[in-house]
């Protein structure tokens, strides 16, 4: 293909255009300046997102079914309330799933019933909850899940120094099952066989806690005369990070014990409208997130349990969806940013392409003498044109593969510059994302090309509308 070789061979730089040649080396490294920058930007910015979210994920998992106000008015579990057998106290779902029988109430022990009583129970929510659940962790690969429950308490840690931490915090009930939560633990060999582990949020070692140290969780209980101080006894068995969300950093991880005997005592309610008791559902491919949750509601719905059960995704819970939403709009503004970025840098070869048109008149002139058509002869130029545009993908590539390799070295750099830290380690961590981003390697990859080919038209236009015999006369 002859444009090709004209391409190449007009690009090479020499001795007699040495300002074509500076003009097309500056081209190139403004492109590949800019893929260089948008490329890290936004490997950066997505990488952190992901850790954000595998950090949200590991701690109260990417799909949450809670119960509805139905299940709440249901005679179901109101029953347990007007029962011997359930010591006239709610049950959570967890007491619930244990139970052997679905219906406590024994009409020979047991008072009458209230008037305007719910009717009598016919299906047991719970347990059918859990059997659709079990069938789908045998056809799902890495499916897993187990009930939550979450109280509150005054946590108070008495350290080693003598001193004392306190404050009051979210209490949730530690979930063994739960498959990616010792990737948020910071001291990976220490012991959780203690009695009443307590898990805290990595603030508290930031304040002088130490794993070992004794806490207490002090609550308010109903006696007969008035409310009474309960407390039980806890040890520190390790820290975690919680991320960037403010509901981690208030939320201690206790044995389901205690959360129990903490609300069966003083009923908690989430302020930000979490559900305080319910189910967590883990999976490994969060992509996979909303396609799993709607086929729960769809089990269900089948089932005859859709109406006791809200089946809800991180990407809907009510410390989360704000910030998460803001992600979406930040990277469309990013996106949308770097376009304009790249197509200012892809302008700058229209300049070195009319440059080069100017230089190559003789040239074009004689090739259409020999037979050239218009659109070859356009055709040169706007390979001229995506050439540049693909060797500026290559260098800007490979640059931002290799800074985001030293990554924390850079970051360390300024750091060393400024005089303090250039990032703050609670919002971006103690290190930062240093892998390339597929999504932002795709963009590039497809829109410098796109741009460099539409930058190359321009002059590719005025080259095939160059008269031959007015030009060779003219020279």
């Amino acid at each position: 293909m002859f444009e090709l070789q004209i391409a190449l061979k007009y690009l090479i730089p020499r001795k007699r255009s040495v300002s074509t040649a500076l003009i097309s080396i500056l081209s190139l490294f403004v492109i590949s300046l800019v893929i260089w920058l948008v490329l890290v930007f936004l490997s950066v910015t997505s990488g952190m997102e992901a850790n954000w979210l595998k950090k949200l994920t590991a701690l109260h998992a990417p799909i949450r079914i809670a119960p509805t106000d139905t299940y709440y008015s249901s005679y179901y579990y109101q029953i347990d309330r007007h029962s011997a057998a359930s010591n006239y106290t709610l049950k959570t779902i967890g007491e619930k799933l244990e139970s052997p029988i679905s219906d406590p109430y024994a009409k020979d022990v047991d008072p009458e019933l209230p008037p305007l009583f719910p009717e009598t129970m016919g299906i047991d929510p719970v347990k059918i909850a859990s059997q659709e659940l079990e069938k789908m962790k045998k056809e799902i690969a890495h499916f897993s899940f187990q009930d939550y429950e979450i109280s509150g308490a005054l946590l108070k840690i008495q350290l080693q120094n003598g001193a004392s931490l306190s404050q009051m915090t979210y209490l949730l009930s530690f979930c063994e099952k739960n498959p990616t939560f010792s990737s948020l633990l910071l001291d990976k060999n220490s012991s959780q066989e203690n009695e009443s582990p307590i898990f805290l949020p990595k603030s508290y070692r930031d304040h002088g806690a130490k794993i070992g140290d004794l806490a207490t969780l002090n609550f308010s209980a109903p006696s007969l005369a008035s409310f009474q101080e309960q407390r039980i006894w806890g040890r520190v068995a390790n820290f975690y990070d919680p991320g960037m969300f403010a509901v981690g950093s208030k939320c201690i991880l206790v044995p389901k014990e205690i959360t129990r005997a903490i609300s069966a005592a003083s009923p908690t309610v989430s302020p930000d409208g979490t559900a305080t008791n319910g189910i967590f559902v883990w999976i490994e491919d969060l992509s996979q997130t909303q396609k799993i949750a709607d086929q729960i509601h769809e089990r269900f719905e089948k089932a005859g349990i859709s109406s006791y059960w809200q089946v809800t995704t991180y990407k809907d819970f009510p410390f989360s969806k704000d910030l998460l939403l803001q992600f979406q709009s930040d990277r469309m503004i990013l996106l949308f940013v770097a376009s304009l970025i790249l197509t200012v840098a892809c302008s700058s070869i229209i300049s070195l392409l009319i440059l080069l048109v100017n230089d190559k008149k003789k040239e074009i002139a004689i090739l259409q003498s020999m037979g050239a058509s218009k659109k070859s002869i356009a055709a040169v130029f706007a390979i001229c044109g995506v050439t540049l545009g693909a060797f500026g993908c290559l260098f800007g590539s490979l640059a931002a593969f290799f800074t985001l390799h030293h990554i924390d070295r850079v970051i360390a750099l300024f750091s060393f510059l400024q005089g303090h830290a250039a990032l703050n380690p609670a919002f971006f961590g103690s290190t930062l994302p240093n892998k390339l981003s597929p999504e932002a390697l795709l963009f590039v990859l497809i829109a410098t090309p796109i741009l460099s080919f539409l930058a190359g038209m321009i002059p590719a236009l005025k080259a095939s509308r160059i008269h031959p015999a007015s030009t060779l006369r003219s020279e």
